[in-house]
């Protein structure tokens, strides 16, 4: 990258930076709170049928990983000169992140949706 990309790169940086500082300057908090429920109520209408395909994806590429490993494990057992255990073991780990993905990303997404009340998670210790 020559400097003039980079001279061009940091002008651009800094020019949205001053845009986003006077954007958060002007606009009252009350429009900001509109458009964030407005833009939640939009993710959560397009995002929703999205992460359910890709949740599919994933179950469907973890059943055939871990088939596949299945398979190969198998493969070894018959014949453990010609066929080595380490890719067999890979397709297991990979069907195995593919099977927990779905389930980890919800877990990860829901973390930062629940608000505080005041009240803790998780019960006092009394004795």
């Amino acid at each position: 990258m020559n400097t003039r990309m980079k001279r061009e790169l940091i002008n651009d940086v800094v020019t949205g930076l001053a845009i986003a500082a006077v954007f958060a300057g002007v606009v009252p908090s009350d429009a900001l709170a509109q458009l964030n429920a407005s833009v939640g109520t939009a993710r959560t209408a397009i995002a929703g049928p999205f992460v359910t395909i890709v949740s599919y994806i994933a179950y469907g590429l973890g059943t055939v990983m871990t088939v596949a490993g299945i398979a190969g494990a198998k493969k070894h057992a018959d014949n453990p000169g010609s066929n080595p255990l380490g890719p067999a073991l890979g397709r297991l780990g990979a069907g195995a992140a593919f099977l927990a993905a779905p389930s980890l990303v919800g877990m990860m997404g829901s973390t930062g949706d629940s608000t505080l009340t005041g009240q803790s998670t998780f019960a006092p210790i009394t004795f």
